[in-house]
């Protein structure tokens, strides 16, 4: 029982955040390259944070305001974002893999050359949000806002859109099902120079 608890306490302390990291962020909004994994910054004002290419790991935002924060090639896998307010903040770069993004704002946020894997949304908000680039595998955006955002050489071959708003939204140079196009139209997005094909 000893050895199971020690070795518990190491694996464990593998897999969380730096205190001195976490002690850092709070003080300051600051913390590049650093390592919060699994740390709870649930409830929180964290506006205008800066936490580019931090390892985000785990971490449980939930119901935090991270607007305008710059999470530019930040690793967020496993992330409870849920209630979150990622307005106008810069994710360019970022990974998103299994987050929790339910009522997430990511109204103006420039996803940009981000990846995006195993995302299911309920009321997301992209209105006027950027993704150039982005790579999207199992995410699904049904019934989300996202009027004039805009979509740039994208595969939306695993985005489901089913039920989403794209009113005066850009999309352009992106490969799309038929269906997909057709609805994007019915949405009145502006679409240029995409390929439409079953």
């Amino acid at each position: 029982m000893k050895y199971f608890l020690i070795s518990l306490f190491f694996i464990t302390s593998l897999f969380s955040y730096n205190e001195e990291d976490l002690e850092k962020y709070l003080e300051t909004k600051s913390c590049e390259e650093c390592d919060l994994s699994f740390s709870n910054l649930s409830n929180k004002d964290l506006k205008n944070s800066n936490l580019m290419g931090a390892n985000l790991t785990g971490v449980t935002f939930e119901n935090s305001d991270l607007l305008k924060s710059n999470l530019w090639g930040t690793t967020l896998e496993n992330v409870n974002l849920n209630n979150v307010n990622l307005r106008a903040s810069n994710l360019e770069g970022a990974i998103l893999i299994n987050v929790q993004c339910d009522n997430t704002i990511l109204k103006g946020a420039n996803l940009s050359n981000a990846t995006l894997e195993n995302l299911s949304c309920k009321n997301l908000s992209l209105w006027g949000a950027r993704f150039l680039d982005t790579s999207f595998e199992n995410v699904d955006f049904s019934g989300a806002g996202a009027a004039y955002s805009i979509f740039d050489s994208i595969n939306f071959t695993d985005l489901k859109i089913d039920e989403a708003i794209f009113w005066n939204a850009k999309i352009s140079n992106s490969t799309l099902s038929k269906k997909k196009c057709e609805y994007l139209e019915q949405e009145e997005a502006i679409l240029y120079e995409n390929s439409c094909e079953d």
